[in-house]
């Protein structure tokens, strides 16, 4: 009862759910039973029914048919009525004016065929009887009536087994509904407790899925998960909120701190100090154009331009770029095999892809570092990769690099604004591609992969068979 009374005053509020599936329970039962009684109630009439059709035959048979047929019959009936005091079953007949001239049952004369017939057996309540009228050529009415005490038991049981079926299903159902519930709730407490837990705080906190099984230890094993990627997501955004704090601070204290000289000297200076403080302006406002780049990106609110872009010609567009500003660094860009393939993509977001590869070669590598690029046509997909002879990075560093204001843990955290890889990172993405850091040894290889256009490889294939 204590079990019971919790759950009907349970948070979760059971009651109305368990009283529903009673009653459905109960209503599903009642069916059942009905329909059972019915089938029931139809084999009895048909073998009554039956038996009606056997006797009747029989007597026409013995009585014969022609002239004498009516008193032949009649003959038999007396005789019969001598013989059977008391049966189930009796016999009448009624001559053409419907007056009964044989048997002992008072009826009125039924129409030929089956029939339902009300009568008083002798005393004085009603009984219901089966009956099978048979017009005779002389214009008599043979009857032959079965009453059966099976049929009529049943009709009589029919109210109390469907009260007896009814409250026996109500009683089951809610016997196994608030099982169920309680197995249900003590299951999902679980879950509760960890819930309320994480609303608190507590985000390492999990769902014990020891004591679990079936589709409960699936549904916990499932939230665990999406809890593990929140928790993963909640620390992102925290690094993420550490590393742009720490990346605006130096610039901003730059700017103020020139702001503050200007103030102090005089009006020879101001020209110079402004140019310096326009420019850590414009190192701000680049940084926060790249976060709002990078969010679009990734949103997929990228105002983008969708085509076929052939990446052979856009890659030598791009080395032309880039080589004198890896010369400025003391190096060379050389460019290697450059396969013709072609992808759907927006060609600006793979331009700004190559560019920031190349910068960080000359940003975030000593001076004199040489870079190679690349592409290849591999198993459907498009290989762009640029190479350095630097210092590269450690493995460690490699996943974490591609994450918004991370630099390797060699590289001075005034190079650059940390969002290069980044943003490289989720182009890639947004092409359904992956980029990818390998140890060059010495240097850094980044491999961006990208689907290559079926009809494009095709192409390429059919003209090195041609040739």
């Amino acid at each position: 009862m204590r079990l019971t009374w919790r759950i009907f005053r349970g948070p979760a509020r059971l009651d109305r759910l368990a009283i529903q599936l009673g009653l459905a329970f109960a209503i599903a039962m009642v069916t059942v039973g009905m329909v059972g009684f019915s089938l029931a109630d139809n084999w009895v009439s048909s073998r009554i029914d039956t038996s009606l059709r056997y006797h009747t035959a029989k007597y026409l048979s013995e009585a014969g048919h022609g002239p004498g047929e009516d008193a032949r019959l009649q003959a038999k009936i007396l005789e019969w009525q001598h013989r059977k005091v008391l049966s189930e079953r009796t016999y009448v007949l009624f001559d053409r004016t419907s007056k009964r001239i044989a048997g002992r049952l008072d009826i009125t004369p039924p129409p030929p065929g089956f029939s339902d017939l009300r009568f008083t057996g002798g005393g004085h309540n009603y009984q219901i009887g089966r009956g099978l009228a048979t017009r005779l050529p002389s214009g008599s009415l043979f009857v032959v009536v079965q009453h059966s005490e099976a049929a009529m038991s049943l009709h009589a049981l029919l109210p109390i087994v469907v009260l007896i079926i009814s409250l026996a299903a109500l009683i089951l159902g809610l016997s196994a509904t608030l099982l169920f519930a309680h197995l249900t709730a003590k299951r999902l407490s679980e879950t509760q407790n960890t819930a309320a837990a994480i609303a608190a705080g507590d985000l390492s906190r999990r769902i014990p899925t020891d004591r679990l099984d079936g589709m409960f230890a699936v549904q916990a094993e499932s939230l665990n998960r999406m809890l593990d990627h929140m928790e993963e997501l909640v620390r992102a955004q925290q690094l993420f909120s550490s590393n742009l704090a720490h990346d605006l601070r130096t610039p901003l204290t730059r700017l103020r701190s020139l702001l503050e000289k200007a103030s102090r000297e005089g009006q020879s200076t101001f020209p110079s100090l402004m140019e310096r403080a326009d420019r850590e302006c414009a190192s701000i406002i680049s940084i926060f154009d790249a976060l709002l780049r990078l969010a679009e990106i990734e949103t997929g609110r990228h105002p983008t331009a969708m085509s076929a872009v052939s990446l052979r010609p856009l890659i030598e567009d791009i080395a032309d770029t880039m080589e004198p500003v890896i010369s400025d660094h003391g190096g060379t860009l050389r460019v290697r095999r450059l396969d013709d393939v072609s992808i759907t993509g927006d060609p600006d977001l793979i331009n700004q892809l190559l560019i920031n590869l190349l910068e960080n070669v000359a940003t975030h590598t000593p001076p004199g570092t040489s870079a190679t690029l690349s592409l290849e046509h591999d198993g459907g997909s498009a290989v762009i990769v640029v190479r350095d002879d630097g210092p590269g990075l450690a493995v460690g560093d490699f996943a974490r690099v591609t994450q918004p204001f991370e630099r390797g843990s060699a590289v001075s955290s005034g190079g650059g604004s940390g969002l290069g890889l980044a943003i490289a990172n989720a182009i890639a993405r947004f092409h359904r591609g992956s980029l990818d850091l390998t140890d060059a040894t010495p240097g850094l290889v980044v491999q961006v992969r990208i689907p290559a256009n079926d009809s494009a490889h095709h192409s390429d294939a059919a003209e090195q068979s041609a040739l």
